[in-house]
């Protein structure tokens, strides 16, 4: 039922609450997480403009699929047929300007689709002043 309000309404702070405390909770997933993926993704995709919750949510389930529950094999072809559809999506979305967050994001979710996870941990963890005091340091001490 909340990913069909997702899908059939405008997204509110509320609903997106509620996906959070479902979906992820403590850096935990569980089933109902990897089977809400395929959903987010088509979101993103049908979205006019990107909400950056989907695409955290996204990369917060994925990167905290190792430690969590075995996947069912139901779930397993359309979980990770989305998660390498998302570079792609995100390329051709009609949306060509993103803030902070949706950016930040995007890339941690463009680096799953590819298969780095490291890199889409260190875009999904690192802010923009974070990034930007790490690159100031770098250049002090080259």
């Amino acid at each position: 039922m909340l990913l069909n309000e997702l899908m059939e309404s405008e997204a509110s702070d509320d609903i997106w609450d509620m996906c959070w405390n479902h979906f992820v909770l403590n850096d935990t997933v569980g089933e109902a997480a990897y089977a809400a993926v395929p959903y987010l993704v088509e979101f993103v995709q049908r979205s006019v403009t990107i909400d950056w919750n989907a695409l955290a949510l996204i990369s917060a389930i994925d990167l905290a699929r190792p430690a969590g529950p075995a996947m069912p094999s139901r779930l397993k072809q359309d979980y990770f047929q989305a998660i390498r559809a998302l570079p792609q999506i995100l390329a051709n979305h009609p949306q060509t300007q993103w803030d902070e967050l949706t950016t930040r994001y995007a890339a941690s979710c463009i680096a799953l689709g590819r298969g780095q996870r490291e890199l889409a941990k260190i875009y999904s963890d690192l802010s923009l002043e974070e990034g930007i005091a790490w690159r100031m340091n770098r250049e002090r001490t080259s």
